[in-house]
């Protein structure tokens, strides 16, 4: 489950074929006079629409379940939707979703009776069961629509490098809703908690870390997948992945929370009759629950994806390809470090906490899949928005984690708000500009695959008799790369 969001390949990408324009629209871009934008630099626009994807996925589960079904369900979408539409609208689903456990588990524990009785001395505690059928629907849909975008692509002649940055994006952003709905199924407590008995717990250094893995693991999965892609310009799925079995299970732990219950996951039977054969399994009777079973697989899958793709770049592209990996690191170390030496933090503010270092991943992962798709170097100095959380680590373990001392724990949390909101300002400014700016390289829209782009150029010219220099309104360009009649017939 570590990579269960890692990025997809060809064959379930809204973008599998890459940008496949008519030769109008291509000609129509790169005669056009230069433009200048914020984001994407003069060679970027040149070398963004010649840009091809290539990948695969080698899941047997993928090949014979999961393609055939998106397959089959995107035959029946009208010609005229738009790939990126599909991508959106699982991603809505799965926010539906975290919007609705969010609002049941603020804290992600709320599932948990047991530390609900002993916070707030109730008898009882618990969410509705409901909630986590919801969230593995919601999972599976999401699945088979991000299948279903990329056959949208090839079926309407749509496929582009906005739909994999757009496609990336969004699975980038997912990973967090995914995990913190993973958190809440299995009501993980993310702070100290007295006569704890877990062996895995008392390994990593307590619950809040335990938290902290299932956050990051998809993380790490996802961006060493994309820093894959980066400099070997192709991406492979092994045979068990992440989008295609790692959802599944995703989803069947969600499942198993609405028909177990919560507790199910604090229950130590399944490790007890694994061990039972082992010397040591007297001693660890007891002391290893189901959730401990989740956070051992996701860290050691985790640690063999990591070790075999880097070992490959490294030896084909060399050493100094570890320097693309300095930013993730260093968010990475950052958070482990607030949570470890601050344990109380995720108890105080789980969603705020969440929200930073997703935002910081979503960052760094889109520019890593941008810089890749126009050749440009990777700017590891330029992760502006990551320096305040690498100093707020520094001062912890200058201050060996009191954070009394330089301010108040309310403080503290009122800064990471502040900071976790104008992270997402600043992305969403970034995200709204960066897709203007690809659509108008390419000539084409986001979500309409119909209507004709219109261009409107502007360019100045001087009057040699005066000497005035006047702007003149120029030409305005219309291009098409998908002709479809509104019947749902594609006209060609």
């Amino acid at each position: 489950m570590s990579a269960a969001l890692s990025p997809k390949p060809t064959q379930s990408s809204s973008t599998t074929a890459g940008l496949s324009p008519s030769s109008s629209m291509s000609d129509a871009v790169t005669s056009s006079p230069e433009r200048s934008y914020y984001y994407l630099s003069s060679h970027a626009a040149t070398v963004l629409p010649r840009y091809r994807y290539h990948g695969e996925d080698l899941s047997l589960l993928y090949k014979y379940v999961l393609s055939p079904l998106a397959g089959g369900v995107v035959d029946r979408i009208p010609m005229w939707v738009a790939p990126n539409v599909i991508t959106l609208g699982g991603l809505a689903l799965m926010a539906l979703s975290y919007g609705v456990i969010w609002a049941c588990c603020p804290g992600l524990y709320e599932g948990n009776e047991h530390v609900v009785s002993n916070l707030n001395g109730e008898s009882r505690g618990g969410v509705p069961s409901q909630i986590f059928l919801l969230n593995g629907i919601a999972m599976l849909l999401y699945q088979t629509l991000d299948n279903m975008d990329g056959k949208q692509a090839r079926r309407t002649g749509s496929s582009s490098p906005l739909g994999l940055l757009f496609d990336h994006g969004c699975d980038a952003v997912n990973s967090i809703l995914g995990s913190g709905n993973w958190i809440c199924a299995m009501g993980l407590y993310p702070g100290p908690i007295d006569g704890n008995s877990s062996v895995v717990s008392q390994l990593f250094g307590g619950e809040a870390i335990l938290a902290a893995l299932l956050i990051l693991c998809p993380m790490i999965a996802f961006y060493v997948s994309t820093w894959e892609q980066y400099f070997t310009g192709k991406l492979v799925l092994p045979p068990f992945n992440g989008p295609s079995e790692g959802l599944v299970l995703g989803a069947s732990l969600s499942f198993l929370s609405w028909y177990k219950g919560v507790m199910f996951w604090h229950e130590t039977g399944i490790a007890d009759g694994l061990f039972a054969w082992c010397d040591m399994g007297e001693m660890l009777k007891g002391r290893v629950r189901n959730l401990d079973l989740i956070v051992l697989s996701s860290v050691l899958a985790l640690c063999q994806e990591v070790a075999l793709k880097a070992t490959f770049v490294i030896r084909k592209h060399g050493i100094g390809t570890i320097k693309s990996l300095i930013p993730h690191a260093l968010l990475v170390v950052s958070s482990i470090v607030l949570i470890a030496y601050d344990d109380t933090l995720l108890v105080r503010s789980p969603r705020t906490v969440m929200h930073l270092i997703a935002g910081l991943f979503v960052e760094q992962t889109t520019q890593l899949m941008l810089d890749h798709m126009v050749e440009e170097e990777f700017s590891v100095t330029k992760r502006f928005s990551l320096y305040p959380l690498v100093a707020l680590a520094a001062v912890m373990v200058g201050f060996d984690g009191h954070v009394s001392k330089f301010m108040s724990a309310q403080a503290f949390d009122a800064f990471l708000l502040a900071y976790t909101t104008g992270l997402w300002v600043y992305l969403a400014f970034k995200i709204r500009v960066l897709i203007y700016e690809i659509c108008d390289v390419l000539g084409i829209w986001c979500f309409d695959i119909v209507t004709p782009y219109e261009r409107r150029l502007r360019y100045e010219n001087v009057d040699n008799n005066d000497g005035i220099t006047r702007t003149e309104s120029s030409v305005d360009i219309m291009i098409s790369t998908v002709k479809v009649d509104l019947r749902g017939k594609k006209v060609v």
